[in-house]
């Protein structure tokens, strides 16, 4: 798929997709941050996000059907069907809009998931506010977006 057609198909069906669509769509953004025809997007420049930056993040269902594992190692970012064994962070949700809802939520969003048992986080909370900032960064800003409420 064309750049152009990858970004006007998500703008079209962003909350429509899989999670590991989304990171698939992530990995790729990471990967081709310092081409030229990602200026016209505005994503030229998001590997800058991960630089530096180590973790492993896994995304679990509650009932193990989802599973995905993202990896960030200083500006590169690898993504897996699975979870992996050990992780700086594990969010645990009830569905993936669950994990929508969270990644699109502010700062108590975070806490109002968790009291509605939708989503459970083990780990360093920063780890969570990271990814957050890493989605709303390339989906409500660099892609313009509107971000639910």
């Amino acid at each position: 798929m064309n750049p152009i057609s990858m970004i006007n198909w998500l703008k079209c069906n962003l909350l429509d997709i899989s999670l590991e669509t989304f990171l698939e769509f992530m990995q790729w953004v990471v990967e081709r941050s310092d081409d030229d025809i990602l200026v016209v997007f505005g994503l030229h420049g998001f590997r800058k996000n991960i630089e530096n930056f180590d973790a492993v993040y896994v995304f679990v269902t509650q009932d193990g059907g989802v599973q995905a594992t993202a990896k960030f190692h200083n500006g590169t970012m690898e993504i897996d069907s699975s979870a992996a064994p050990n992780w700086d962070l594990k969010v645990v949700f009830k569905d993936v809009n669950a994990l929508w809802r969270l990644m699109m939520s502010g700062g108590g969003g975070v806490v109002d998931a968790m009291m509605a048992n939708d989503t459970q986080v083990y780990g360093n909370l920063n780890y969570l506010y990271r990814f957050g900032f890493l989605v709303k960064d390339l989906v409500g800003t660099r892609l313009g977006i509107p971000l639910p409420a």
